[in-house]
């Protein structure tokens, strides 16, 4: 096979920038190579953040200056120098002149570190207050009871299992365990020793859920030695006049609040908030707080299962015995500080990614669909977990094709080495919630100053 270059039509390039020339496809090479390619680049452009998890890229200069930045470190280049991206490292283009490169992407042959949006497994979870509706919303075989789906889990006793690719049958602890940095992040996995900070649940309530509180990380390492848990509620749906608990609506001492635990008048003294579809709360720890019954919502938290129940009706277990009281724990745990609104605010602008919140343990964003949408999220530095709420969509991953179908009640992860994808809607649209973490430096003032703003106007 011959080809003159000036004989090939130009593409434009995966990065967002310049042409190509392919030389040889992967389908006529028949081996593991995905392409060789002749890129031309003008001068200042500069490309978004690379990752490829399962290919090598090689570049070779044959005209021109370029800076080509992997994991950080910046790289000079010039006519005839050469140089080799590792599968699973970060990567930036940026053309000092106009340039022109050969560059070739070599497949890395190892099916068992193979990263892929994951779907879950149903991983359900009976409570006293449960109905069969997120089974029936789901699809699912019915089940009664079912109050609450951990859509993304690594809680050590209820891990999630991953439900599609080679990764199949795994849990996904086993699967952080082999890739910590690759699924987590690289700033995540040192962050949080190579854990899954965020737990994702879908929720719904048959019943009004306990009156409860949560201890911060303070606490909850040093009497339990566990994590503490912040939380925030999207409201995906709600019965007329349903409402949620958040928070107090008068200033108590905490011998007051015991109190009135003990006589049963507690809820006087809290925040009622009627919701409706579409309602975002958060929930640091310390603040107190409750769903009502007819609600069906989404949660976002600290990877955490410490709760210390306040008051719960005088209500009896599924097997008929009192439910447990944590009255004294939660004391030491609450903060008792009055807020002038507790209620989040955001724009829901369609196909757009709108800032839902953004806090220490987790940024949450509302994604309205009704048209393609491409979401490079690398430079966060984390996973990504999606969950759909309203219709179905496809994820596909720019680097390798790779793409699930997303529907209505389920949830995927994203791994971090992967976290560049279009997200394309079916029929009428789709909402998902995007959680993340955010560790991208330039916002570390951005989300100070939007904590600042919320606690003020709270």
């Amino acid at each position: 096979m011959k080809r003159k270059l000036q004989d090939i039509s130009p593409a434009t390039t995966s990065y967002e920038m310049g042409l190509k020339r392919v030389l040889l496809s992967a389908n006529e090479s028949g081996c593991s190579i995905t392409q060789v390619a002749v890129i031309e680049l003008k001068a200042g452009e500069h490309s978004a953040k690379h990752i490829h998890p399962d290919l090598q890229d090689l570049f070779f200069v044959l005209d021109g200056e370029i800076n080509i930045t992997i994991d950080g470190k910046l790289h000079h280049c010039q006519k005839e120098d050469f140089v080799l991206v590792e599968h699973l490292k970060a990567y930036e283009l940026h053309a000092i002149t106009d340039v022109r490169m050969l560059a070739m992407g070599c497949v890395v042959e190892t099916q068992r570190t193979k990263l892929y949006p994951m779907l879950l497994e149903p991983n359900l979870h009976t409570k006293v207050w449960g109905s069969n509706r997120l089974t029936q919303w789901k699809q699912l075989p019915p089940q009664d009871h079912i109050g609450e789906s951990w859509e993304v889990s690594a809680v050590e006793n209820a891990p999630s299992i991953i439900a599609n690719g080679t990764w199949a049958g795994y849990t996904l602890t086993e699967v952080i365990s082999q890739m910590p940095e690759a699924v987590l992040g690289k700033a995540v996995a040192k962050q949080h020793a190579n854990q899954l900070p965020i737990l994702v649940k879908l929720i719904d309530t048959n019943d009004n859920l306990s009156i409860q509180v949560h201890p911060d990380n303070a606490m909850a390492e040093r009497v339990h030695n566990q994590r503490g848990k912040s939380e925030m509620w999207y409201v995906i749906d709600a019965q007329p006049g349903a409402s949620i608990y958040a928070g107090f609506q008068e200033e108590l001492t905490p011998e007051q609040y015991t109190q009135k635990v003990e006589d049963g008048t507690i809820l006087d003294a809290l925040a009622k908030h009627e919701v409706h579809a579409g309602d975002v709360f958060y929930l640091p720890a310390g603040r107190i707080h409750a769903i009502g019954k007819g609600v069906l919502l989404a949660e976002v938290q600290q990877t955490s299962d410490l709760t210390y129940r306040i008051y719960d009706y005088h209500r009896l277990d599924l097997n008929g015995q009192p439910r447990e009281l944590h009255t004294q724990l939660a004391t030491e745990a609450l903060d008792y500080t009055v807020y002038k609104e507790y209620r989040n605010t955001y724009k829901d602008t369609i196909d757009t990614a709108n800032a839902c919140l953004d806090t220490e343990h987790f940024s949450v964003r509302v994604v309205s669909l009704q048209h393609p949408m491409h979401r490079n999220m690398v430079s966060y530095d984390s996973f990504v977990i999606s969950t759909c709420m309203q219709g179905s969509c496809t994820i596909r991953i720019r680097s390798t094709q790779d793409q699930v179908e997303l529907r209505e009640g389920f949830s995927c992860l994203i791994p971090a080495a992967i976290a560049d994808y279009d997200i394309i809607p079916q029929g009428e649209g789709a909402k998902l919630l995007e959680s993340y973490i955010n560790n991208k430096p330039q916002n570390s003032f951005r989300r100070m100053i939007s904590q600042f703003l919320h606690w003020s106007h709270s």
